[in-house]
């Protein structure tokens, strides 16, 4: 089973079943090195700590990228609940799409009270592919995000009863565009509950969704 967004590298974090598979984002320049002990990673710069860093941290992310091999820009993205400089945000976000552009790399997005805003600079690159992680949008704007080609990342929340509205986007949105997730849940084994929650909402074997999330994983992130 492939988890597309894990912080396995983070304290306290379980370690990951040794039949299991994890995506593990970088936040920014604090772990940069440390996500590359994971056989796949991604580097960026996260919405949280884009006010730590510099435009010369942009260019040491573009270096890091021609020189290694991640398998997608991110965490990156836009977070509006955070008291955090929406320009600051919107110019970090836009420098990562452009690396994505740029290097044929697919996005790990955070977007947070900020979908619409992800949305309209997305359209700007329509090249870029990626995952809105832990989606917490409205229903239509994940209509326009899968149309848009992207997926959608689920997590643990879809298996709290009264999250009613991501629960039903889940529901709802196609199987193709599914990515399942953990984020930085300490146990990221608990991958499983999130595919029966899918299962269950859909009333579909759980084996067809951990296969379909699987192959949505392998195509988007290029796994071999």
């Amino acid at each position: 089973m492939i988890n597309s967004h894990a912080h396995l590298d983070f304290d306290d974090m379980n370690a990951i079943a040794e039949n299991a598979v994890a995506i593990v984002p970088s936040i920014g320049k604090q772990n940069w090195i440390d996500v590359q002990m994971y056989p796949y990673f991604a580097f960026g710069i996260h919405p949280w700590l884009v006010e730590i860093h510099t435009q010369n941290d942009l260019e040491k992310l573009e270096y890091l990228v021609k020189c290694n091999n991640p398998v997608a820009i991110g965490e990156c993205g836009l977070d509006y609940v955070k008291d955090i400089d929406k320009d600051k945000q919107i110019h970090f976000f836009t420098s990562q799409l452009k690396l994505a552009e740029k290097y044929n790399l697919p996005v790990a997005i955070h977007a947070v009270k900020a979908t619409e805003d992800v949305i309209f600079l997305l359209k700007k690159y329509p090249k870029v592919k990626g995952e809105i992680h832990g989606f917490s949008g409205s229903e239509e704007q994940a209509q326009l995000l899968t149309r848009m080609g992207f997926y959608l990342g689920f997590g643990l929340q879809i298996t709290n009863q009264k999250s009613t509205k991501i629960r039903q986007i889940a529901k709802n949105c196609p199987l193709e565009f599914i990515l399942i997730e953990t984020d930085d849940h300490p146990n990221p084994d608990d991958l499983t509950l999130v595919a029966q929650e899918i299962s269950n909402l859909k009333q579909i074997p759980v084996e067809s969704v951990i296969t379909q999330c699987d192959n949505n994983a392998i195509s988007l992130f290029g796994l071999k």
